[in-house]
């Protein structure tokens, strides 16, 4: 990224990427009028001229064609309330991943970047201005709703990004069709079952009685692992974790823990009694596609409060859970919004997340569009489209957002959903580690390594498609020559510091 070749590429291509972001660009670096004539105009005109602008940059799966429309909207409110206009420049997810380094790499026309998978690799390249004095002085409705959690964007104690306020409670769990339990009498049995051991009597019996139906799959196909959402708090990458889900901090290798044998011996019993599918190892459909279609039964995932209504509603049968522990807060940066280190409006940009935090009416123009025109608000209080359009034919539904209690929610949500998020997360044991950010930097080698060992072995194993007691060892053996212990002992020493051991 740093040779001078690699810059030039990027120049290149952001004239093209930023040529497209929105109708209405403005530059930002308008001179203010002439204040001297005490006139009514040319006080109005310096108030114009006092209007801060910046630009966000989103990833969205929803249509934005009136974003033009919706924005002079955004601000009249953002005008009237912190002197400020903004520009939302969307990208779809397909081209987000591939542009967002180039994003990243620091221009003028990027104030404010939505960071998905994580904002390590931004602050890496320096392009995360410290918001913490900003954060302290402007962003006050963040804090009294974020908390704690906001140690999700903070490294050395200070804060470089805004993690979105969505659940951060959540647990290891299993999700299974609740009317195939209703339909065999097994309601009470499963509302006994407190370990994955005790769910294996349920397997049997769906697997005797609708031989059609796999008892067991993969959550997202065999592109994730099954244990992908532990029971343990898993610092980043699994490379290193808090066995028991963060109560105390000494770091240990997962896959040499008797917890992680335990797991693989479970799946390596359910596969041999046919509880899963033959390719359950390479099978690339998931839970909710195999169950859409009456192929699948259960399967391990993430589960928190509102697991069971929204795979009832997006996979449209009935979904139950058991979730293998209490719901934990723990580390988790996986979404965040940061303000670029080259802004020339840093408290413009910390103004707006502010309000985009704090203000309903700004968090519906932006996530549904204009009332009336994208969306409708029923009788139930809920969002909904207007009579005759839907998702293909609605000309805006952008759906970002900075917070998930913001914005009225759509028809097809949790209607109690703010109040189930803001309970689960404010009674929720947390994490010693809540908001460590692990750097990698001088693991990059050996991380790599690791990788490669854990493509070969991991799958295989929480499938049970690999003996445990032959390759478990294996694994290990291969881990070690990788490295492991390296990345283990790197882990704790960033974790030490960041406990101000």
């Amino acid at each position: 990224m740093k040779k001078i070749t690699a810059l030039l590429m990027m120049a290149v291509m952001l004239v093209s990427l930023f040529a497209g972001c929105g109708k209405s660009a403005q530059k930002n670096d308008a001179k203010p009028e002439n204040t001297s004539e005490k006139t009514t105009e040319v006080a109005k005109n310096t108030e114009s001229a006092k209007v801060e602008k910046i630009k966000i940059w989103v990833p969205t799966s929803g249509k934005y064609d009136d974003i033009d429309a919706v924005m002079a909207k955004v601000n009249e409110i953002t005008r009237a309330k912190i002197g400020v206009e903004v520009e939302f420049c969307p990208l779809q997810f397909g081209q987000w991943f591939g542009q967002y380094s180039l994003l990243l790499s620091g221009t003028e026309d990027v104030d404010i970047m939505a960071n998905y998978g994580g904002y390590l690799n931004a602050y890496s390249q320096g392009a995360c201005l410290d918001l913490t004095d900003l954060l302290n002085e402007y962003g006050q409705d963040i804090i009294a709703t974020e908390g704690e959690y906001l140690k999700g964007g903070m490294i050395d104690g200070r804060q470089y990004a805004i993690p979105i306020y969505a659940a951060y409670a959540w647990n290891m769990g299993l999700i299974y069709r609740q009317d195939v339990v209703d339909e065999l009498g097994l309601t009470d049995q499963v509302a006994n079952v407190k370990t994955l051991e005790d769910w294996e009597p349920i397997l049997a019996a769906v697997k005797e009685a609708k031989p059609d139906m796999t008892p067991y799959v993969m959550n997202t196909g065999a592109t994730a692992s099954n244990f992908q959402y532990g029971t343990w708090d898993d610092l980043g990458n699994n490379y290193g974790v808090l066995l028991d889900g963060g109560k105390t901090s000494e770091v240990v290798n997962l896959f040499e823990s008797d917890e992680y044998a335990r797991l693989c011996k479970i799946m390596y019993d359910w596969n041999q009694k046919g509880y899963s599918s033959k390719d359950i190892q390479t099978q690339t459909d998931g839970f909710g596609t195999l169950t859409q279609n009456d192929a699948a039964f259960s399967t391990l995932g993430q589960t928190d409060f509102n697991t069971k209504f929204y795979q009832t509603t997006s996979i449209g049968k009935p979904i139950g859970i058991v979730m293998l522990g209490d719901a934990v807060g723990r580390t988790y940066n996986n979404v965040t919004y940061t303000v670029m280190s080259n802004t020339k409006h840093p408290e413009a940009c910390m103004k707006f997340l502010n309000l985009w935090f704090s203000d309903t009416e700004l968090g519906n123009l932006i996530k549904y569009g204009i009332e009336g025109t994208h969306y409708v608000v029923n009788g139930d209080g809920m969002a909904e489209y207007p009579e005759g359009q839907d998702a293909n034919s609605c000309t805006y539904h952008l759906g970002a957002s900075v917070s998930n209690t913001v914005a009225i929610r759509w028809v097809t949500e949790n209607p109690d959903y703010v109040k189930l998020l803001n309970d689960a997360n404010s009674s929720a044991r947390r994490s010693v580690a809540l908001g460590f950010a692990f750097n990698t930097d001088s693991v990059t080698n050996e991380i790599t390594q690791l990788d490669n060992v854990r493509a070969k072995y991991q799958t295989g194993l929480e499938t049970g498609v690999m003996d445990p007691d032959q390759y478990l060892p294996e694994f290990n053996k291969a881990l070690k020559d990788a490295g492991i212990d390296k990345v283990i002992a790197e882990k704790q020493a960033q974790l030490d510091a960041y406990l101000g051991k």
